[in-house]
């Protein structure tokens, strides 16, 4: 009995070396020079990469800020300082004048941010203790509350610059949306505070006299769909689609499909379908596109012979 299990505990010796081995001569797998290249940031992104919030522990006594909507009323507290009575509070420009402290249930103390309009002052729970609030929360943290230094940097990096649209979500003055296209040439004519869900607002011009509004992000996110790069390409990507016609190219930058179209003039026109399925019969391939918004393309041999959009 002791023999066999020494003859056990040998080969389970062997089985670990063998084990460590080859462990120890697996060669460490990089990443191919293409890999690199598509999780390297895009040149729009690094453009307006430089643009973010600045910690608390920076801020400095009127710094300030734009209330984007009336709601923003909701996040203020009472607290030690006299509370703002006001019923609207929409393009009001408040100051920061300084940080208070309030004990909250677990008989910690929060951090406090106080701001003032001249007349009112306004309280805003962190719910951070001191430590973490001056080294985490930045001047874009705050809800409805757009920062004016950020969108005078903002300002300096696209005021009177040249871009190419890469969406069509443009906007009238008060706000509606119109028909906008994507690939085309525009001048950004103003940057201004946005609204509560996208604290800017661009002014752009297409040239022709024709002028529309873009919002925009401050962050760099690819979650965030109105950031920056996802709204505009540095250079004219045209240029990287000779074969393409013009006449298809036309229907590409306004958002929309023809008979005939290849998938990648498609995916330009369209995006990324949510779902794909793919199969064949006899004598060629069939694809079927789904998108989010209910437009299904079809697709015989890779070029589209149906659309419901």
């Amino acid at each position: 009995m002791l023999r066999y299990l020494n003859l056990v505990l040998i080969a389970f010796l062997i089985l670990l070396s063998s084990c460590f081995t080859g462990i120890e001569s697996t060669k460490k797998i990089g990443m191919s020079r293409e890999d690199k290249k598509n999780t390297a940031p895009t040149q729009e992104e690094i453009y307006f990469s430089g643009i973010r919030g600045t910690p608390l522990v920076e801020w400095e006594g009127g710094r300030k800020f734009i209330a984007s909507d009336d709601k923003a009323l909701l996040i203020f507290v009472p607290q030690g300082v006299s509370s703002a009575t006001e019923n609207s509070i929409k393009g009001k420009e408040l100051s920061f004048i300084g940080i208070e402290s309030k004990v909250n249930a677990a008989a910690q103390l929060t951090v406090v941010l106080v701001f003032g309009d001249g007349n009112s002052f306004y309280a805003y729970d962190t719910g951070k203790e001191f430590d973490e609030a001056m080294n985490n929360v930045t001047s874009a943290d705050i809800p409805m509350l757009i920062d004016e230094q950020m969108v005078e940097e903002a300002r300096k990096k696209l005021l009177d610059k040249q871009f190419w649209t890469r969406s069509s979500l443009w906007y009238d003055e008060n706000g509606e949306r119109i028909g906008g296209k994507k690939y085309v040439p525009v001048t950004i004519t103003e940057v201004e505070p946005g609204n509560m869900i996208f604290p800017l607002r661009l002014r752009i011009s297409d040239g022709s006299g024709g002028t529309a509004y873009m919002f925009m992000n401050f962050g760099n996110s690819d979650t965030e769909s109105r950031a920056f790069h996802n709204l505009f390409f540095l250079t004219d990507i045209r240029k990287n689609y000779p074969a393409v016609e013009e006449e298809t190219w036309n229907f590409i930058s306004a958002g929309k499909v023809k008979y005939g179209m290849t998938k990648e003039e498609c995916k330009l026109a369209l995006g990324n379908p949510t779902d794909v399925n793919s199969g064949h019969d006899y004598s060629q391939t069939l694809d079927i596109w789904n998108y989010e918004d209910g437009t299904v393309l079809w697709f015989e041999d890779g070029r589209l012979t149906r659309f419901r959009q």
